[in-house]
């Protein structure tokens, strides 16, 4: 995965530290419980929003033992991450990168999920974010995952893994893309063609993406 930025990196590590901070108070509950209603959760708090995503209301605040995994997660590297994703998974990821305090550090746990259910929105995130830093970690993320030892794919993901792959190729060829974000989108085709969810005539070859 890339590196990253020094005063980013602080900067979001004393947003989680205010997360958990908030989480232990008497105020806010656990991990898989509701708020009393008219409560604040967390993520309200924080200001974390995203019109794509699940209400806040839908999803249930973090305990002290999630945010300290988060926290991790942002100062550590691959192991952090992965312990990250196997607590929250795919899924959970995805609803925590509503808040813009754990978005980064969720992008880049996704490279450690177990399935391709999240596939189409890092894409998303990449198409989107065209020639950002945000687009990079989310294909970084596409990379690895597709880098993972090949196992059959649950018929449940399989749509997804379709859905993303095509997008994929989408943005592999948009001219508007940022180069390092179209090499990597091919990087990463290469390597899903061989689970048949896209022709490798469809890959782009008019650059090199080794």
């Amino acid at each position: 995965m890339i590196g990253r930025s020094g005063g980013g990196l602080a900067g979001r590590v004393a947003s989680i530290a205010a997360l958990l901070a908030m989480a232990s108070s008497p105020g806010l509950v656990g991990c898989g419980k509701r708020a009393a209603p008219g409560a604040s959760s967390v993520f309200e708090l924080s200001g974390g929003s995203d019109p794509n995503a699940p209400s806040s209301d839908d999803i249930p605040p973090p305990d002290a033992r999630e945010l300290e995994a988060w926290t991790q997660a942002e100062q550590g590297g691959e192991d952090e991450e992965t312990r990250l994703a196997n607590l929250v998974g795919c899924v959970g990821l995805r609803e925590r990168a509503t808040n813009p305090a754990l978005r980064s550090t969720a992008i880049r746990a996704m490279a450690y999920c177990r399935d391709f259910s999240e596939l189409p929105w890092l894409v998303g995130v990449a198409t989107q974010s065209r020639k950002g830093a945000e687009g990079t970690d989310a294909l970084e993320a596409i990379v690895e995952l597709a880098a993972h030892p090949r196992l059959a794919v649950d018929p449940e993901d399989a749509a997804e893994l379709r859905e993303g792959c095509q997008a994929l190729v989408t943005l592999s060829r948009a001219a508007g893309q940022a180069k390092e974000h179209r090499v990597l989108a091919v990087r990463a085709l290469r390597m899903l063609a061989e689970r048949g969810c896209v022709n490798r005539a469809d890959i782009p070859v008019d650059f090199d993406a080794k």
